[in-house]
């Protein structure tokens, strides 16, 4: 479907949940009627539990790139990306035909490449839509649960979307895996971002305390969004993708009035 296919790519920390996202909204769009490909964008992922549509890994394989420069894993990672951009014209082609109506891509887990070192991003921006393209941030609900791993997260989230020129959505994983009263104190926390200096004033140690307060008020004043979701139950996946379609709405709407 080319001129108006619509790319949704998927990053976040190493264990956030994207490949197992990757599966279950391809699944959930295509229960509901809707096109999708699966793009594999990690070269070092060990096995995947869907089937890619395509699959960088016949490009570069970071696992072979390890054994033949005798790299560790983090390394190999990178050295890959860098490779993989050199080979951007063929892998651009190569996305244009398994393009459908929406392309999932699962992006590797290290946060570097995207929120630091530029390849990430440069990769993004090369095979994916600019006024078509929706980043998701995913944040693993343990850390967020805490509220400094939940201010941390955040800020992280904010470095990333600096760093590339995509409208982005965080949500928050796995949240089957808590109680729900863990959730509803999440989105009280969405409903009332002046609330995180309230929780960082409980933070016993008192140097952890000054500088999370600072990065509690810097938080409360910008805003706090996120959609909570659980790739097992599929809770919260018609918000997430109902979020997407605004988000891409608005570039339509952007793009018509330029």
């Amino acid at each position: 479907m080319p001129g108006r296919s619509k790319y949704i790519a998927l990053i976040g920390p190493a264990g956030s949940g994207k490949t197992t996202l990757t599966q279950s909204l391809a699944d959930w769009l295509e229960y509901n009627g809707i096109s999708v490909s699966r793009i594999n964008f990690d070269p070092a992922v060990e096995s995947l539990p869907y089937a890619p549509d395509l699959d960088v890994r016949e490009f570069v394989n970071a696992r072979e790139i390890a054994l033949s420069r005798g790299l560790g894993p983090n390394g190999a990672l990178l050295v890959s990306m860098d490779l993989l951009y050199t080979k951007l014209g063929e892998v651009a082609k190569e996305v244009e035909k398994v393009e459908k109506e929406y392309n999932i891509i699962d992006m590797p887990g290290q946060m570097e490449l995207f929120a630091y070192r530029p390849t990430g991003n440069l990769l993004l921006e090369r095979i994916a839509p600019k006024n078509r393209t929706v980043v998701l941030f995913l944040i693993d609900v343990i850390f967020a649960t805490r509220i400094d791993g939940f201010i941390s997260m955040m800020l992280l989230s904010y470095s990333a979307s600096l760093r590339h020129r995509f409208p982005q959505i965080n949500v928050i994983t796995k949240i089957d895996t808590v109680e729900r009263e863990r959730i509803e104190e999440l989105l009280s926390l969405k409903e009332d971002p002046t609330l995180i200096t309230e929780k960082v004033s409980q933070l016993k140690r008192a140097s952890t305390r000054e500088l999370m307060e600072t990065f509690a008020n810097l938080l409360a004043e910008i805003g706090i969004d996120f959609v909570p979701i659980s790739s097992v139950s599929e809770e919260g996946l018609e918000e997430l993708f109902g979020e997407i379609q605004r988000n891409i709405s608005e570039m339509d709407e952007f793009e018509s009035n330029i």
